[in-house]
């Protein structure tokens, strides 16, 4: 319950790739994003080269731990195979003994935990998903959070600065690729396509009567801050 909440936490980078990573092994990118044809031998050559580095590793690592953990080169040898075919990462780890720990033994496990936490970060910006009205009534609020806190001292940037350009790019690079992600799952069926409808929507409408709603937001606000410290 608590990994399942932290995934909001959007501000923690290293937090968001571990997510990102998960997603993507769970639901990979389709074949038109991927040069899997080999058109492009630069890319062919960097997944080589990983390989080999990895393998290389491996290989090395096998050989420190040879003689408490195996008995010939033979299983040493077995040892290595097993691991080329089971690649670490989001499935896969590996305890300081040199043995595989499987995080998700199956596909559909992964799968389940990678749209937990997809769902977790639509709700955390739900508002971005429905009608325009809804968003603009809660990213007022949200500006009014941060410029309080930013008015008491508790947070070091004014909000106000930028606020109708950060949003059409949050938009862009979080909320349309986040709801993506609820149609390519399938777990709403037809409907799924229902929340990236609603995220352009809203991005082209922000695009054209943003500025004017930022400026009256932010006179609002400013305005209901000042007056709330002078009480």
């Amino acid at each position: 319950v608590i990994g399942m909440v932290m995934v909001t936490d959007i501000s923690d980078q290293e937090r968001l790739q571990i997510v990102a990573s998960r997603w993507n092994a769970a639901f990979p990118p389709d074949s038109k994003d991927d040069d899997s044809a080999g058109t492009n031998p630069s890319i062919q050559e960097k997944k080589q080269v990983k390989t080999e580095i990895q393998s290389k590793e491996l290989r090395q690592a096998v050989v420190r731990r040879r003689f408490s953990m195996f008995s010939t080169d033979a299983a040493a040898e077995e040892f290595v195979e097993e691991r080329k075919s089971r690649r670490l990462g989001i499935r896969h780890s590996m305890d300081l003994s040199g043995m595989l720990l499987d995080a998700y033994p199956n596909m559909n496990l992964l799968q389940q935990h990678a749209v937990l936490d997809a769902l977790m970060n639509v709700a955390d910006v739900a508002h971005t998903m429905q009608s325009f009205q809804v968003f603009c009534k809660w990213n007022r609020r949200l500006f009014k959070e941060l410029y309080t806190a930013h008015a008491a001292g508790r947070i070091n940037f004014d909000p106000s600065v930028n606020w109708y350009q950060n949003q059409i790019g949050f938009f862009s690079h979080y909320i349309i690729p986040l709801s993506q992600k609820m149609n390519k799952c399938g777990v709403f069926g037809a409907t799924g396509t229902v929340f990236e409808m609603f995220a352009l929507e809203n991005r082209k409408r922000w695009t054209i009567e943003g500025e004017d709603i930022s400026e009256s937001i932010i006179n609002e606000v400013v305005e209901e801050v000042r007056n709330a410290q002078r009480r």
